[in-house]
């Protein structure tokens, strides 16, 4: 695997690629790689952010309206209906990963009592970790010295669903089909979630909850358990579960601190940039046409779904995020992360871990695993979200 500027300068060369297409906005949001001094249309900010995530949820649900309710065939049921679960995962993951996420590291909104009252009630509609223990946990304990050890609850979460150190590659990757498709998985997550905010919460808090599960019973009481599966369950719970998982063993290489190893380096070390996409062909001449179909093919069903489902938001920087976490303008992770890595290029102190393609991420990380030494994991304490 290659190191230091080299990695940077295949990164590059990668992403400059894309220099012969319109738009470079759009496609340093696909990518999640940024070009040099490039002048966007507009500056972002936090709240700009929250009403894309909100919106993204808004336009699935009425987007799976349409399809169990629309006058249409069956296909295109089916595809409105796909689409319609695409925005609503990707809007919720937007909402939780990312906006609750800036949330309780403070970043997001002018005080902490009002980033608190946005992310309790977003946290609450969804059925994820309340504020307070999320805060805990992710700035505390995941932030700080018990990342990459025992005591990382995702870390613990990662060897507890069986993708310990010294199963072979293969043993991982059959895990990890079995897991997504598993039911206990499912339902042992959409547990967690539910108890997350129904025990040691605040009374506010369990109120909130409260009404949040009534509402769904009524929902189930008026539209029937099949549109509520439809609606609720396979968008909600299923498809945000797989993809949260996807997210969560890439996010990492998880393994566990080496002796001497400064907290700060087992950050840098452990955490990887993961961008989508791929080169574009060399010019629009008619003899790269197949070449163009495929890369289109392949950004539109692949890359594009991705960047929506799994590195939704400002994870594709994941790796950037985790040495500067107190950002304000975190939302322009794309542009700031590329100041630092060309300013670590120049000084010869390249040290990002970055891939192109989710593929290459994921491959990455259960080689990793595999490569590390035996783990017991019999008394670890766990959580997802």
């Amino acid at each position: 695997m290659k190191t230091g500027t080299d990695v940077y300068k295949e990164s590059t060369v990668i992403r400059d690629t894309y220099r012969i297409l319109p738009f470079q906005g759009i496609w340093t949001w696909l990518t999640g790689k940024d070009i040099p001094d490039r002048k966007p249309l507009w500056r972002s900010n936090s709240i700009e952010m929250i009403f894309w995530s909100i919106s993204w949820v808004i336009i699935g649900i009425l987007l799976i309206y349409w399809a169990l309710n629309g006058q249409m065939a069956l296909l295109p049921s089916i595809i409105v209906y796909l689409i319609g679960v695409l925005f609503s995962v990707s809007g919720a993951r937007y909402v939780v990963a990312t906006i609750i996420h800036q949330g309780v590291h403070g970043n997001l909104l002018l005080n902490q009592t009002s980033n608190k009252i946005l992310c309790e009630v977003l946290s609450t509609i969804l059925i994820t970790q309340p504020y307070d223990s999320y805060r805990q946990f992710h700035i505390y304990e995941h932030h700080g010295k018990d990342f990459s050890t025992v005591e990382d609850k995702d870390l613990a979460a990662i060897y507890k669903l069986g993708f310990i150190p010294g199963k072979s590659k293969k043993q991982l990757y059959i895990n990890l089909f079995l897991t997504l498709l598993s039911p206990y998985f499912h339902m042992s997550y959409l547990s967690g979630r539910i108890k997350s905010n129904l025990i040691g919460v605040q009374k506010y808090r369990l109120v909130m909850t409260i009404i949040q599960l009534l509402i769904l019973s009524y929902m189930i009481w008026n539209i029937g358990i099949v549109s509520f599966i439809l609606f609720i369950i396979i968008p909600y719970v299923i498809v945000y579960q797989i993809v949260s998982l996807l997210h969560l063993i890439t996010e990492h290489v998880w393994l566990l601190r080496r002796e001497k190893e400064t907290i700060r380096d087992s950050h840098v070390n452990n955490s990887i940039g993961r961008f989508c996409g791929s080169s574009c062909p060399n010019s629009f001449a008619l003899r790269y046409w197949p070449q163009w179909i495929m890369w289109a093919v392949a950004h539109l069903f692949y890359h594009l779904p991705v960047r929506m489902l799994i590195l939704q938001g400002s994870l594709v920087c994941h790796d950037w995020h985790h040495r500067v976490s107190s950002v304000k303008e975190w939302y322009n992770y794309a542009a700031l992360r590329e100041v630092n890595a060309i300013k670590l290029a120049k000084e010869g102190k390249y040290d990002y871990t970055e891939f192109w393609g989710f593929h290459n991420s994921l491959d990455y990380v259960l080689t990793m695993i595999s490569y590390g030494e035996p783990v017991k994991v019999s008394d670890l304490k766990y959580r997802l979200n």
